[in-house]
């Protein structure tokens, strides 16, 4: 069973953000993003600005956050831009009052139903008792787990949860007319990992070298699902 890896962000806290500025021109001119990039959605306004762009990159800013996602599931988290956009946006704007940085991941591991994935967390996390037996039984579960690594921390949650997916369907007898697809809900334990920093004022530095330690945060929610709890 492997994690199935949706989303992949960076979010870096201040104040006195100014979300106005936030515009592909913007990025594009300070060589925060590649000049390559196509943008598809745009909002820009005083209080919250955003830019989609068409690879799968998005750039959220609000007075207090600056937000990075990916969600392009075949190269997030090892081939993704993010750690650097983020690192060049605090280059392009160091006089901001950054006070915290983030890393996010999410993911889901597939079951065939949802009891299936409830009796997985049951069986491996709960211990037998009236707890699971009340009414007509146990019907959700979920999970938090905190652990600090020096001075970061570390949030992992699992969750029973049905997932969008898609699958082809056919509005034809021959199977190669009309082929489509389908939102349909797929049973999973949802997977949410973050780690957090704390910054005080003018440690830039501390931040930047956090943002690109995402690969250590990476291989520590790996071994956490697969070392200690063998569901990779």
């Amino acid at each position: 069973m492997n994690l199935d890896l949706t989303s992949y962000s960076i979010v870096i806290l201040g104040k006195r953000h100014n979300p106005s500025i936030l515009n592909p021109d913007f990025l594009r001119h300070s060589e925060i993003v590649k000049a390559s990039m196509t943008p598809k959605d745009v909002l820009c306004s005083a209080t919250v600005s955003h830019v989609v762009y068409r690879e799968g990159v998005s750039i959220v800013a609000d007075y207090e956050r600056l937000q990075f996602i990916d969600e392009d599931k075949i190269r997030i988290p090892y081939d993704s831009q993010i750690p650097c956009i983020a690192d060049r946006y605090i280059d392009v704007l160091p006089h901001v009052n950054y006070t915290a940085a983030g890393i996010n991941f999410t993911g889901h591991y597939v079951y065939e139903t949802r009891e299936m994935a409830l009796f997985f967390l049951k069986k491996t996390f709960i211990k037998e008792g009236p707890w699971l037996h009340l009414g007509s039984g146990l019907m959700e579960a979920g999970l938090k787990f905190v652990y600090y690594f020096d001075d970061v921390s570390c949030t992992i949650s699992l969750e029973v949860t049905d997932i969008a997916a898609t699958h082809e369907h056919s509005n034809s007898e021959d199977d190669s007319q009309d082929r489509g697809s389908l939102l349909k809900a797929v049973p999973a334990i949802d997977v949410r990992a973050n780690y957090h920093l704390d910054a005080k004022e003018a440690e830039l530095k501390r931040i930047k070298t956090f943002i690109l330690s995402w690969q250590t945060c990476f291989e520590k929610l790996l071994r956490f699902l697969d070392e200690v709890f063998g569901i990779v």
